[in-house]
């Protein structure tokens, strides 16, 4: 279960987490809105733009496990800010490689760079803050309502810079992690060990043993459930990220309006993370997690068929709203199923499952385009994503792990 404590949690500490999440996991909001401009401006065909565009989340999924076990050795903090770091240098080498082959590999060490800054704030929720799902929900409100400036702001450097005052912003945008890292109380055992600690290479490297104890993890009927969720629901979000941008570019929207979209998508989805501890309070958690799901599903499988500014965003707004929920759901049922010593490896499990889709969704929806074409690819990858939730709904039902909660 996740560490219980009687201290109170600082104004200081929560300001910290809620930094470090903002500009690591918001970093990926900026990345779903350039780097689709860049490969378009770059001529990719839409097969490159899927491997592009699901390049940076190979590394992620392979190494989030090894990740979360960073976390449990040497503190999420050291491996905050060393990640950190790199995702403040990254954005720069976009402009000055416009290759597609230098996009994938810069796309693969920003990714995994992003996603262990992400993994490092979740497992703090869970080490300093009880995994208290009033906490992770306002992680996740303030992830997203302030991320929500992102978009149409590296919107607008997009179309009055160009790519290098966008990059620019997002290097900027991401140095906030850093700062939040160093505005992070110590701890007296932490401080302690780190200084009895020292960091030796092969501490850096993957440990089959630690992949091992993370799939154990999946024998608790909970984790289970949401990284089966957690695959389900990055699968949408694959479309989001990728051709969802490209189809709004095929239909003649700015830079601008699309941040303004995917803006309306963060502000709602922070309105939904504030009223998660309360629904969970009211509902079944596996079902709460299944209906916000499949109603996110639908938003963006419906997409060809709105067109109009207005009812894009209506349905983006819906998506967000749902996904708010999920968002701190997910994190409070893993971190409350998980064992203390194990919960940088269970967050980081989830990761895993979230990158396995961000990673192929991409790529085989590209190849559906090729095929079918753009519109068409998104009724195709929607429609499989609900047969997916229908056979998950159906075996809930049945299983008596998830029948009262």
């Amino acid at each position: 279960m996740a560490q219980s404590t009687s201290e109170p949690i600082s104004r200081r500490l929560q300001f910290a987490v809620y930094m470090c999440g903002i500009c690591s996991n918001g970093t990926s909001s900026l990345v779903w809105v350039i780097t689709p401009l860049w490969v378009v401006e770059l001529g990719a065909s839409p097969f490159m733009i899927g491997i592009s565009l699901g390049s940076y989340t190979v590394l992620p999924l392979l190494l989030s496990i090894h990740g979360g076990a960073l976390m449990d050795k040497l503190g999420a903090r050291r491996v905050i800010m060393f990640f950190g770091t790199i995702v403040v240098i990254m954005p720069w080498f976009y402009p000055i490689s416009p290759w597609i082959p230098a996009v994938i590999v810069l796309q693969m060490i920003l990714g995994l760079s992003v996603s262990m800054g992400w993994i490092g704030t979740q497992t703090l929720i869970g080490q300093r803050m009880r995994g208290d799902p009033t906490y992770s929900g306002r992680l996740a409100f303030w992830t997203r309502s302030v991320g929500l400036a992102g978009p149409p702001l590296i919107g607008l450097a997009w179309d009055n810079v160009g790519p290098w005052g966008a990059f620019a912003f997002m290097s900027f945008w991401a140095s906030g992690a850093l700062v939040g890292v160093f505005l992070l109380p110590k701890l007296a055992a932490e401080e302690t060990a780190a200084a009895a600690r020292t960091t030796r290479v092969r501490d850096l490297m993957p440990k089959p043993g630690d992949y091992m104890v993370a799939f154990r993890l999946l024998a608790i009927p909970t984790i289970l459930l949401v990284v089966v969720m957690s695959v389900l629901r990055q699968s949408a979000q694959g479309i989001q990220s990728s051709f969802y941008v490209v189809y709004l570019e095929n239909i003649n929207f700015s830079a601008t309006e699309i941040g303004i979209l995917t803006s309306s998508f963060l502000a709602f989805s922070a309105m939904g993370a504030l009223t998660a501890a309360k629904l969970v309070r009211l509902f079944s958690p596996a079902w709460l997690l299944v209906v916000a799901v499949t109603v996110s599903v639908i938003m963006i499988t419906i997409t060809p068929l709105l067109g109009a500014f207005f009812l894009l965003m209506v349905a983006i707004s819906v998506r967000g709203g749902v996904l708010g929920i999920v968002q701190p759901l997910m994190l409070t049922m893993v971190l409350k199923a998980a064992d203390a010593k194990v919960q940088g490896k269970a967050v980081a499990l989830r990761a895993s499952a979230n990158r396995l889709a961000m990673t192929f969704i991409p790529v085989i929806m590209g190849a559906v385009i090729e095929v079918v074409g753009l519109d068409a690819a998104f009724f195709v990858i929607g429609g499989i994503l609900m047969v997916l939730m229908a056979i998950v709904s159906l075996i809930i039902s049945r299983s008596p792990s998830y029948r009262d909660g």
